[in-house]
């Protein structure tokens, strides 16, 4: 019989880097035999220990809770049950299966131990890293249990600091949102991890334009580490005022500053149509970017960027803006945009300089929820800090019905 047993103390396993894994390669202090913080080799004289604050409160290491060391592979621990005390998380350990059971709400976090993943209300969900025993303490992928309760995990270089915000304590606006003065739009994104496809359902919203210009958007995306080559495909609303009844949607791709669009591309608003966003790699020296619609291609490209292994995945649905978006001046509505069975493709088949669709592990599409949403705060950008990857912006605007439609309108 199984046996569930409270953790008294344990550890978690925190890593991150401004790619999503903060601290790879970051220095940790050391601990002597008594508990008090000393620096080891690798810490310069005077450089800050990690700190740890969650919603503006330092979190306090001490014997009886553990202090944060150094893993063999160079990764900072920190002490599970000073962390999820702080945020009122239930613990318990199960022996048999060798899995940590984390409850708060209704939610349940379990981990278990030695695999990359964790299961979240019991859907997998892969982690950067497994959990694993260590002088009968268990060490768990902080990121990963933290933003399934819908935290947000930051990383200051500078001050060493680890900052991590609950839901009810983020103040998300136009300012500290990676594209947020473009407008409103909900964006889901996965981890630079790859990602050489994208495909699912849409269902194209209802549009009605307060201002001029402003443009309707449900896409597709490829991103990179520092922007370089950010890919999107997918719908874009094309408004004609002479025609009131022609307003429809087409299809676009675009890389930088390069457009191209579908030839003789008119979409009902309310349509469903299926999308397929996806990199072709034709040579040793080129990849082709490409868009099916409803099973035909319709869109092709050159890439400017050729190694996808480093890619990460995205869908969006928007609103651009004629004008910059401060949180209160946009007056047009879409209603009723919905994207359902969405998948991601990740890799190449190496043996193949043609094939296209060839995963390295699966040979086949995998659900996007199988796959950790990736978010990153970096409170030391600009004047206010800055959210990148999964975000909402913002969520006053952004109405989701229960089959999951997502409409944006100003109440």
């Amino acid at each position: 019989m199984r046996r569930l047993l409270l953790i008294a103390v344990t550890g978690i396993l925190f890593f991150a880097s401004l790619g999503g894994e903060v601290w790879a390669g970051v220095e940790s202090p050391g601990i002597t035999a008594g508990g008090t913080w000393v620096a080891d080799n690798s810490v310069r004289a005077g450089e800050a220990t990690l700190a740890l604050v969650i919603d503006g409160r330092s979190v306090v290491f001490s014997e009886t809770s553990g202090f944060p060391y150094l893993s063999d592979s160079g990764s900072t621990m920190l002490p599970v049950r000073a962390c999820l005390d702080a945020i009122d998380c239930e613990v318990a350990w199960d022996d048999e299966t060798k899995t940590v059971i984390t409850r708060k709400g209704n939610t349940e976090v379990t981990i278990p131990v030695g695999k990359n993943e964790i299961y979240i209300n019991g859907k997998k969900v892969e982690a950067a890293s497994a959990a694993v025993i260590s002088a009968d303490r268990v060490y768990l992928p902080l990121r990963a249990v933290f933003e399934a309760y819908g935290y947000q995990v930051g990383w200051n270089s500078k001050t060493r600091l680890v900052t991590a915000t609950s839901k009810a304590n983020q103040n998300l606006t136009p300012l500290n949102i990676n594209g947020g003065t473009t407008g409103i739009f909900s964006r889901k994104q996965l981890g630079f991890d790859g990602f050489t496809g994208i495909q699912a359902d849409v269902a194209l919203p209802v549009v009605t334009l307060g201002e001029k210009g402003d443009c309707p958007y449900v896409y597709f995306g490829f991103d990179w580490e520092g922007d370089g080559g950010n890919a999107e495909g997918g719908f874009q609303f094309i408004e004609d005022p002479a025609h009131p009844g022609y307003n429809r949607w087409t299809v676009f791709l675009r890389q930088g500053s390069q457009w191209s669009w579908g030839q003789d591309i008119a979409l009902e608003q309310g349509s469903t149509h299926h999308l397929k966003f996806y990199s072709e790699r034709i040579s040793e020296k080129q990849v082709d970017l490409v868009i099916d619609l409803d099973g035909q291609e319709v869109v092709r490209k050159p890439s400017v960027v050729n190694d996808f292994s480093g890619a990460s995945a995205k869908a969006v649905i928007a609103m651009a803006m004629s004008k910059p978006f401060d949180g209160e001046n946009c007056f047009s509505r879409s209603e009723g945009a919905k994207i359902t069975a969405l998948q991601v493709l990740k890799g190449w088949n190496a043996d193949s300089v043609t094939s296209t669709e060839i995963s390295i592990t699966d040979n086949k599409y995998q659900n996007f929820d199988t796959y950790p949403l990736y978010h990153l705060w970096r409170p030391e950008v600009g004047a206010f800090g800055m959210h990148y990857g999964t975000v909402d912006c913002i969520p006053v605007y952004l109405h989701e019905s229960s089959d999951g439609a997502i409409s944006i309108y100003k109440d």
